[in-house]
C-alpha cells in the first residue's frame, strides 16, 4: 500500500508531503495506481520548482525502487511572499485533490492502495 501523508503548519497550510509503499494494483513496472501517485508527487515537486521557484533540489527527495519514498515540502520563507505562498498552496492542494480522487477511484471491495493522512 501507498501511504501519503500532508502536513500543515499552524496556519492549515500544507508544508509538506510524504509518500512511501508501493500499491501492490498490479506487478511491478504495470502498477498504474503507482505510476498515478508517481506523477503527481513528481508534478508537486516540478510545478513548485517552476512555478514557485523552489529548488527541487532544497525541497524534494524522491527515491523510486522496489517502493517509492518521497519527501516534499515547503519551506516557511516561501509564505513570506504572500502571492507565491498562495501559489505554492494552491498547488498542494490540487495534488492532495489528485491523491484523494485516485484513492477513491482504486480503494475498495475490501482492498486498499492508497492511504491519505491528514496530519494537522
Amino acid at each position: 500500500m501507498i501511504t501519503v501523508k500532508f502536513v500543515r503548519d499552524d496556519s492549515r497550510r500544507i508544508t509538506g508531503v510524504f509518500m512511501n509503499g508501493h500499491a501492490g494494483y498490479s506487478e511491478e513496472g504495470s502498477d498504474i495506481v503507482c505510476a498515478g501517485a508517481s506523477t503527481l508527487i513528481y508534478t508537486l515537486a516540478n510545478s513548485l520548482e517552476t512555478i514557485c521557484g523552489l529548488s527541487t533540489d532544497d525541497s524534494s527527495n524522491i527515491v523510486e525502487g522496489d517502493d517509492v519514498s518521497a519527501e516534499v515540502t515547503i519551506p516557511q520563507w516561501v509564505f513570506a511572499d504572500e502571492a507565491k505562498g498562495d501559489r505554492a498552496q494552491v498547488i498542494a492542494e490540487t495534488i492532495r485533490t489528485g491523491f484523494i480522487t485516485l484513492a477513491s477511484s482504486v480503494n475498495g471491495d475490501g482492498e486498499q492502495y492508497i492511504n491519505i493522512i491528514e496530519d494537522n
